[in-house]
């Protein structure tokens, strides 16, 4: 086990991870052992919930100067996190006598949410796939589809809030029932973690200025997410694969990593693998087939934290080959996050009368902007438009002259 070490990391922060397997190697030591080698990516984002104070009601102060952005947040209103079961006995074919599991595929699709009542009521359903050995040596796969529902208590949510819930299976346990039953028992540990967000648009105040005071104030720059990430990219993977001597499909596990990322403008190309465990009847055995087939996909970031969901898994036999219909999702994984600025204090001080009329010619500088220039000649940026016939999205240049009246 690893430990991540982080100065910026506190105690009092939030966690979210995910885990990639990236490569699974196995071998037999003896007839009673098998070695098995997993590498593992784990992605960890930290962040921390916190009630900011800002002052954004500046309308009675008169004679200032503001300029103002529009923020778009994405402000956490509540999260929580519970545990549920999932307990339901599958049935088998009335023939069959169950000797023991041979392994399951376990996915969770159709996630729905609904608010109200400060709760989170989520829906979902759970494929259930099972491969298994009979008494006579016969192997079998038996599929079922179970709905699950959750409440999760979340304070203050409402139904315009956006919701995001995800489900991580916890633990699983497979056994056959009694053989007079032809059925076998499935127990399903999950942990479901919900997050619900608020879009906020404010107006933030970035700076301002007196016309006839002297203005002071205190600012400090926060982090704060501004939208959860909607960018997706979906491909469709479509392959043949041979399988020599092979008499039936059984099952076709699946998934996909990321192997190179080339960066390229603002986005990226990533190359990468499905890699399939493809399992199927060879005279009176169990055979599994090993396979990887490539693929790239363009998107318009770089990052290297990506969420790969599998919308569609389609495999059929045709001869020796295993035609392989996949379609995947993919999206990165983080939300955006911006740092702005906010003030927190404010003083006002007289300034010293200036009776005299004056016009000012101003020859414009490197990185000058009308805001600044009419900040530090305490005059508003509309007269220094107005006077120089300008529009409001005007770029200004370096030596251009500019008439200024006080």
């Amino acid at each position: 086990m690893d430990f991540i070490e982080d100065s910026n990391i506190g105690s009092q922060m939030s966690t979210k991870y995910r885990i990639e397997i990236v490569n699974v190697e196995s071998k037999i030591l003896n007839e009673r052992k098998i070695s098995v080698c997993v590498n593992l990516k784990i992605y960890f984002n930290f962040f921390e919930c916190k009630n900011v104070e800002y002052i954004d009601n500046l309308n009675t102060l008169s004679g200032v100067e503001k300029l103002q952005e529009t923020v778009d947040l994405n402000t956490i209103v509540a999260m929580n996190q519970i545990k549920s079961s999932l307990k339901e006995d599958i049935s088998v074919d009335e023939a069959d006598s169950i000797v023991d599991i041979l392994k399951s595929d376990i996915s969770i699709e159709h996630i729905e949410n609904k608010m109200s009542y400060n709760k989170v009521l989520s829906k979902a359903d759970v494929n259930i796939k099972l491969l298994y050995i009979t008494e006579n040596a016969r192997i079998a796969t038996v599929e079922s589809t179970v709905p699950i529902m959750n409440f999760i208590d979340m304070e203050k949510v409402t139904d315009e809030d956006v919701c995001n819930i995800d489900y991580k299976v916890r633990n699983m346990n497979f056994k056959p029932n009694a053989k007079e039953m032809k059925s076998i028992s499935c127990q399903i540990d999950f942990e479901v973690r919900a997050e619900v967000y608020q879009n906020k648009s404010i107006e933030m105040v970035q700076d301002m200025y007196g016309i006839h005071k002297n203005i002071s104030f205190n600012q400090k720059t926060i982090e704060v997410q501004t939208s959860t990430q909607t960018m997706k990219e979906n491909i469709n993977i479509s392959e043949n694969i041979l399988v020599e001597d092979i008499r039936s499909l059984y099952d076709v596990d699946c998934r996909a990593n990321i192997t190179n990322k080339t960066p390229m403008g603002n986005g990226a190309n990533y190359e990468g693998e499905l890699i399939l465990d493809i399992y199927f009847e060879t005279g009176n055995n169990l055979g599994v087939k090993n396979a990887k087939v490539p693929f790239v996909v363009k998107l318009d970031c770089n990052t290297d934290d990506l969420q790969m969901n599998f919308t569609k898994k389609h495999f059929k036999l045709t001869g020796e080959d295993v035609v392989c219909d996949v379609d995947l999702e993919i999206k990165p994984n983080n939300a955006n996050y911006r740092t702005v600025r906010i003030i927190d204090d404010i003083q006002e001080e007289p300034c010293e009368e200036q009776s005299d009329y004056a016009m000012i010619v101003y020859f414009v500088k490197d990185g000058d902007t009308i805001w600044n220039i009419a900040r530090d000649f305490k005059v508003t940026m509309n007269s220094i438009i107005q006077a120089n016939n300008l529009q409001d999205n005007t770029k200004i240049n370096a030596g251009e002259k500019l008439y200024i009246m006080k």
